[in-house]
């Protein structure tokens, strides 16, 4: 009973579990088919894993590829742009710059000089005007001439003479004068001595003797005259491109006859042309009272020292404004008329436009125009031999800048013959250089 019972049972739990099994649908058999495939160990690579991989490998690189191409023109874009804006922005900034040095300048001179001024003594100062006048009266004298000039002696004055008109008569003449050496050498104008027949010196102690001219030179107004009288007292030389515009300044001299009369003022400015001027005489302007009889005396600074021969004035007589002849210049002339009694100025043989043109200048200083040669004066002239033609822009010589027309002439004038210069010019918008050999100024009648 007892195998018998247990084989039925047996028997039943077969078919029990034959009737389970037949209870999966075809469904659940796929699922539970792709439950078990999906379940792959960690770590183990598959064969469709690695047919994924190969599948996205392409795929990948280009958008690799693809976004470094973009990075790249990205910072290429970037970088042009920030260069085109610094290419306009640049002048601008520098520019910005070089005006905030310039005030920042002008304000630590506005700051100081008002510091300055709070300990002014005017006893000082009125001290210290003294003191000038003091060193400078010793150099200063008094210049007669009387001369002969038919042409420019009235019918009144030989009606008061008592004289025909075939006979010259004598009239005088008056101006200034400066010692600069202790040995007698008097600077002078020219134009103070020009035909002269008798000069006599009036010095500071009261004598008066008789002087001789060394030399004179027409184009800058300059004469140089000699006394023989030993030990005088003679005028330091300043530095007169030293001599800043607003500087205070000192004219002693002889207006109307009135020797040793000082007058005082500051210098207005500098490289002036006036009307009868040549471009030989490069003028400085100042508001000191000079009158008719100051010609040739000095214009002193604050040290009493040279900075000018008084000149010229507008008008017949004083309506503020006088123009010397800068130290620096008379220095050159005087030192030539010494040595030889004339003054031989270089020559490059050539005809200087008035100005160089806005479009033909170089760089952002319009006050550095240079000078524009616009003909030759002939084929044999020195700058024709060294190849200079028409239409070529003077910049430099010997390394130094040309500010203009009148700044070229003088510093070829003051060049010795036969000097060799170095010439650095623009030909075409070209930068060119040449080695030309100073000739010697022709002279011109009447000099």
């Amino acid at each position: 009973m007892s195998l018998g019972n247990s084989s039925a049972e047996s028997h039943d739990d077969v078919l029990s579990e034959i009737e389970r099994f037949e209870a999966f649908d075809d469904d659940d058999v796929e699922s539970e088919v792709l439950n078990v495939a999906s379940r792959e160990p960690v770590g183990q690579v598959t064969t469709s894993s690695i047919r994924e991989s190969k599948h996205r490998s392409p795929d990948w690189e280009a958008s690799t590829t693809s976004n470094a191409l973009g990075q790249a023109v990205f910072f290429l874009l970037a970088m042009g742009t920030m260069l085109a804006a610094a290419r306009f922005a640049m002048p601008t900034i520098v520019e910005e710059i070089r005006y905030a040095w310039h005030r920042g300048e002008l304000r630590a001179k506005y700051e100081a000089s008002g510091d300055g001024l709070k300990n002014v003594s005017l006893s000082a100062l009125s001290d210290a005007y003294q003191m000038v006048t003091d060193r400078v009266g010793p150099s200063v004298v008094h210049i007669d001439v009387r001369r002969s000039d038919t042409e420019s002696t009235s019918d009144v004055a030989r009606f008061l003479s008592g004289v025909g008109p075939e006979v010259p008569v004598p009239f005088a003449d008056q101006g200034s004068g400066v010692v600069v050496d202790a040995e007698g050498y008097i600077l002078t104008n020219r134009h103070v001595i020009a035909g002269g027949n008798v000069i006599m010196v009036g010095l500071s102690d009261g004598r008066r003797v008789a002087a001789r001219v060394i030399g004179t030179d027409k184009l800058t107004d300059i004469a140089v005259l000699k006394v023989e009288t030993p030990n005088l007292m003679p005028i330091g030389w300043g530095d007169s491109d030293g001599c800043n515009v607003g500087s205070p300044v000192w004219a002693v001299g002889s207006p109307f006859g009135l020797d040793h009369t000082v007058t005082f003022g500051i210098l207005s400015g500098k490289h002036r042309m006036v009307k009868a001027s040549t471009r030989y005489q490069d003028f400085m302007q100042s508001d000191v009272a000079v009158n008719p009889g100051n010609s040739g005396g000095p214009l002193v600074d604050i040290n009493g020292n040279l900075v000018g021969i008084n000149t010229a004035i507008v008008g017949d007589t004083y309506r503020g404004v006088s123009f010397s002849i800068p130290s620096n210049v008379v220095q050159e002339v005087y030192k030539r008329l010494r040595e030889s009694g004339r003054y031989d100025r270089g020559w490059l043989g050539i005809v200087l436009a008035k100005e160089v043109p806005d479009e033909l200048l170089v760089g952002e200083n319009h006050r550095e125009r240079g000078a524009m040669i616009a003909a030759l004066a002939g084929k044999e002239t020195p700058a024709a031999i060294a190849g200079l033609l028409a239409g070529d822009v003077v910049q430099r010589i010997n390394k130094e800048t040309i500010k203009d027309t009148g700044h070229l002439m003088l510093k070829v004038a003051d060049l010795s013959p036969g000097t060799k210069i170095d010439m650095e010019i623009r030909r075409d918008g070209k930068p060119l250089e040449f080695q030309v050999v100073i000739g010697a100024r022709p002279v011109m009648q009447g000099e």
